[in-house]
């Protein structure tokens, strides 16, 4: 008989530990994650009624329908708007699956607070599919969203007062097509990309404030108000490329006083824009019926590995892409991890899907190669 010695007993458990976290990812792949275009955040409520229950639930209803036309422009593109579907309130409820609620205030008749609503992609998409309406719910990386403010000459950055950058650093920004997150203004971020240089920034300023913050785009957001018969926010949006080429949009929003409430407005503008711009990478290979889009393939692809790490980094990775519908492991071995993928996209949007997640395909006979992206290899 032949003696088994430690050394082997070692490296047979640590086989055996390897093949079950392989496994263990196989059957992780299926569950995925809850997406995030059918998050809706920082949905404020105010309403008031004959006592504090009835308030509450008369806010929440309209939070409810506040959250679902956002979802709709936001999912659709603008010249889809006038078809959207308006079911009534207890349908909208029927599709909300969940909801969270911050900064309650209450009193005998008044109800105030802010809402996040989680509704149903499922019941989303039957409902917008009835009603022939191609969408896209493929969200962006997050991108770095720098508020800049001109009032006159004075550019405003990082220094306070800024009343933009406050409004940005208020609004939640881990939902929607295109998450952000706003830098913090430290000493790295002033040193990576002062006022002036806003403006016209440079591809490497553009890459150390990215890599600070997760290597996804940067979003210039300016600002410029103006007061006369009414107050105005001129904005503009501006998208940069890791090459440093900008995808710009302007819009405008006006009230009776320049204050909070208006820069809000702005943000809530700013974004829409932002997502309407996504949309036009998006949703012409969206989801909706008869898009190109709107189709099944199957992939076959190999994932290099070197450990059981590896693996489990590219499996969560493609558990969070929405056209990715399901996938079989072929084969699992120490160099590569074989895989069938069912996808409901195009090959653009599958290419654009995937990167959002720093995924990279590279197209072969008879497999491709799935691995993720050098700057997150590197993490």
């Amino acid at each position: 008989m032949t003696e088994l010695r430690f050394p082997d007993l070692r490296r047979a458990a640590g086989l055996l530990l390897f093949v079950l976290l392989l496994l263990a990812g196989g059957r992780s792949l299926a569950a995925g994650n809850f997406p995030p275009a059918f998050v809706v955040a920082g949905v404020p409520v105010d309403a008031t009624a004959q006592d504090a229950v009835a308030a509450r639930e008369a806010a929440r209803a309209e939070g409810e329908r506040l959250a679902f036309r956002r979802l709709m422009e936001r999912l659709a593109p603008k010249s889809e708007w006038g078809r959207l579907p308006t079911p009534s309130g207890p349908e909208i409820s029927a599709l909300v699956q969940d909801f969270e609620v911050s900064n309650e205030r209450a009193s005998g008749v008044r109800y105030l607070g802010s809402y996040t609503f989680r509704f149903s992609p499922n019941g989303v998409r039957r409902l917008l599919k009835a009603a022939n309406i191609s969408i896209t719910e493929l969200a962006s990386k997050p991108v770095v969203l720098v508020p800049v403010l001109k009032t006159g000459d004075t550019v405003t950055l990082w220094d306070d007062p800024n009343p933009w950058r406050t409004a940005w650093s208020s609004t939640p920004g881990a939902g929607g097509l295109v998450p952000f997150v706003v830098p913090a203004g430290d000493l790295n971020d002033v040193r990576n990309l002062d006022a002036p240089a806003a403006a016209d920034p440079k591809p490497d300023q553009l890459a150390k404030l990215s890599a600070h913050y997760g290597g996804g785009d940067v979003v210039i957001a300016t600002a410029t108000p103006s007061t006369g018969g009414e107050a105005t926010l001129d904005i503009t949006v501006s998208r940069y490329s890791p090459e440093g080429t900008p995808d710009t949009a302007t819009t405008q929003v006006s009230g009776p006083r320049l204050d909070g409430t208006l820069y809000q407005a702005g943000v809530q503008a700013a974004m829409r824009e932002l997502e309407e711009n996504w949309k036009k990478l998006t949703v012409s290979s969206g989801s909706g019926s008869g898009s190109a889009g709107d189709q099944d393939g199957m992939l076959e692809v190999v994932v290099p590995i070197k450990s059981a790490g590896d693996w489990a980094a590219v499996r969560e990775r493609l558990s969070k892409v929405p056209v990715v519908r399901g996938t079989d492991l072929e084969l699992m071995s120490h160099a590569e991890v074989r895989l069938r993928i069912k996808v409901h996209a195009d090959d653009n949007l599958l290419k654009v899907a995937l990167a959002q997640q720093d995924l990279v395909l590279t197209p072969g006979k008879p497999y491709g190669v799935l691995q993720l992206h050098s700057r997150a290899a590197s993490e």
